[in-house]
């Protein structure tokens, strides 16, 4: 029993930090009990939309309130809305943010927003390729643009004029007082849906691009009183008006005369026309990147500012009064602590004697496989040839790369898995030649010096052993899948922090995991285990703490440094204002998306080297590590990003 104690107790703690941390969060967004959030789904088009509502207190059909349609941007969901809507809510606003097509857990893909051939800027040209493709490439292609322009687009809104209805039939909202938000890709569902519903009081376009009045009909179509918050380091060049930079935009004759209704350059931050008549306009400058605009505070406060005027509510609350970002730590804390309880619960698990050969020591005599010259070499060599290809193959796999889209329906995924997959590659063969003929064969190298084998078999697999791994990687991830499972049935919340990463599965994305699963395996086995724990292992520290740290340090610079590299490469340049690295050096095309997700992929995987690396020093062997990573990759890959 003793032997069991110490990780039941620090399981224990996992779970109740874990607990109490969601039902917190649960109360903030309810800000503390006077908010009613539920969530439920609609009819649109060919399948369901699912939604998040917040209904404030006292709002019934006999006192129906104003509301706002939210809708998010590319490769989120509809709790990314959740900082507005709480916001919104506490200050008596219905909120309704909706999973747009092919996010979340709508069943409709993003193929039904429909594609056309030409492309917005350059209108005497064509594009082709793969169907996910042209989708991208569509984005600014708006359905009630001129016909020879929007042929082929089905509904740009991804289903927001389906919400939009959906959101002004519930008998206790006002549905002559409902005002429109999105971000990003949601931006341009925000205009659609603003140019089929003329009665709208507001849009907020959170990093939005500008439609120029020779697109579309603007004797016939009027948008009201609308905010642009815009970024100052958007790495989205949609959002910069195809501009190396921001600072400028406020001088030219698409923003001051054809957005703002000015003959003359405008000021930043400051509010022209009337809400009245709904010439209401105003450009928010925020010191921030474009993923970070869902939860930047001067933004909610601007939108709260927006809103209230012309939603025409009276509200005691200031427009900088948020509590939005106590429920984000809360749920990062909550998803912390439900990775953390997987690491005592392994050690529990190994206490039984059908998982207890999983777990070997390890030797410390022969810890250094290569000479520290060609450590630094090979560490230097895996940096840059990790970084300098993620941008290329990141959007070759993202757009063109001909994949069956019917099997592979994760647009973003796509991209990861040809990175990953190319690495991988350039690591076997590397290893193998090292292993068979290099200096590995010459100094005898063993399958147990590299992770794979036993003490007692040092050049042979078990498979037994290999077997017991995967089930135990499949019964501690499944734990944590029940953790998720249960918090968003009682809370309607999931494990995230601003961003998808864990939640439910719908069928068609648990058929997407086991799709992508295989190729993380190959990669977090491969690169992540064999060569990261086996070939370029470190020696021991003073202390398992110390080791551990040390370890995990050098895990994240060998495999996430090649990223660190292009995040320089990115942002120096823009915060100079010289605009986007990447935009400069490559091309806009090799910018935007894989440029962005790298504010997710850093900390993301930082939190999984440090799982892998705890989990090879206590087990000696690279599998369960490896296996644990990979599903924990593969779920957050394919539960929220967008489908096609």
């Amino acid at each position: 029993m003793k032997a069991v104690s110490n990780p039941l107790i620090v399981f224990l703690a996992c779970i109740l930090v874990m607990a109490g941390a969601t039902g917190f969060a649960g109360f903030v967004q309810t800000d503390f009990g006077r908010v009613v959030v539920r969530t439920g789904y609609f009819e649109s088009g060919t399948g369901i939309m699912t939604y998040k509502l917040y209904v404030p207190p006292g709002v019934s059909a006999a006192n129906p309130a104003p509301a706002v349609l939210l809708m998010h941007g590319y490769q989120n969901d509809k709790e990314t809305s959740a900082a507005y809507s709480i916001e919104l809510a506490r200050r008596g606003i219905v909120a309704l943010s909706v999973d747009l097509y092919g996010h979340g857990s709508t069943s409709i893909g993003m193929r039904d927003r429909g594609w056309a051939h030409h492309k917005l800027t350059n209108l005497d040209k064509t594009i082709s390729g793969p169907h996910r493709f042209l989708i991208m490439m569509s984005f600014s292609i708006l359905d009630f643009f001129n016909p020879a322009i929007a042929a082929g687009i089905q509904d740009s809104s991804m289903g927001g004029k389906d919400a939009y209805r959906f959101l002004a039939s519930l008998d206790f909202v006002d549905p002559s007082h409902i005002g429109i938000t999105g971000h990003s890709m949601g931006t341009w569902a925000a205009w659609t849906v603003g140019a089929a519903f003329p009665t709208h009081r507001a849009i907020v376009l959170q990093c939005g691009e500008l439609l120029l009045p020779e697109y579309y009909d603007a004797t016939s179509i009027t948008f009201n009183n609308v905010l642009l918050v815009q970024a100052r380091y958007d790495e989205f060049d949609y959002f910069r008006d195809y501009q190396p930079q921001v600072i400028g935009l406020e001088t030219t004759p698409r923003r001051y005369h054809d957005f703002m209704g000015q003959n003359a350059p405008v000021r930043w931050n400051q509010t022209y026309g009337s809400f009245t008549n709904g010439s209401a306009r105003r450009m928010e400058l925020i010191q921030n990147n474009h993923r970070l605009t869902t939860h930047d505070g001067h933004a909610l406060t601007a939108a709260m500012y927006w809103f209230t005027q012309a939603l025409e509510v009276d509200t005691p609350l200031a427009n900088s009064d948020h509590i939005y970002m106590l429920k984000e730590t809360l749920g990062l804390l909550a998803m912390l602590a439900a990775l953390c309880s997987m690491l005592p619960a392994l050690l529990l698990l190994t206490q039984l004697r059908f998982f207890a050969p999983i777990v070997q020591p390890l030797e410390t005599y022969r810890v250094k496989l290569l000479p520290s010259r060609t450590w630094r070499k090979t560490a230097l060599i895996s940096i840059l040839i990790s970084g300098l290809t993620f941008p290329f193959l990141g959007q070759l796999g993202h757009g063109l790369l001909p994949l069956p889209e019917h099997i592979f329906r994760m647009t973003m995924g796509n991209g990861f898995i040809t990175w990953l997959t190319f690495l991988m590659i350039i690591s076997l063969i590397m290893l193998t030649v090292w292993y068979t003929g290099g200096k590995g064969n010459s100094i005898g190298v063993t399958l147990y010096d590299l992770g794979l084998a036993s003490k007692d078999e040092r050049n042979k697999l078990n498979w037994g052993i290999i077997g017991k791994s995967a089930l135990a990687a499949v019964l501690l991830t499944g734990m944590m899948y029940l953790f998720v499972s249960i918090t968003s049935a009682m809370v309607h919340l999931d494990f995230r922090f601003i961003w998808p990463f864990f939640k439910p599965f719908t069928k068609a994305r648990l058929g997407q995991f086991f799709v992508y699963l295989p190729f993380y395996l190959a990669f977090f086995t491969i690169n992540a285990g064999v060569k990261l724990y086996g070939q370029m292992r470190l020696p021991e520290g003073e202390s398992a703490l110390m080791t551990q740290l040390a370890w995990w340090g050098y895990s994240v610079v060998i495999m996430l440094g090649g990223v660190f590299l292009i995040v320089l490469i990115e942002y120096i340049p823009f915060f100079m204002e010289w605009g986007p690295g990447v935009d400069l050096l490559f091309s806009p095309l090799f910018g935007g998306p894989f440029m962005s997700v790298m504010i997710l992929l850093i900390p993301q995987f930082g939190v999984f080297f440090f799982l892998s690396t705890y989990l090879y020093r206590r087990t000696g062997r690279i599998y369960i590590g490896s296996f644990i990573v990979a599903i924990l990759a593969s779920w957050v890959l394919t539960s929220g990003s967008a489908m096609f």
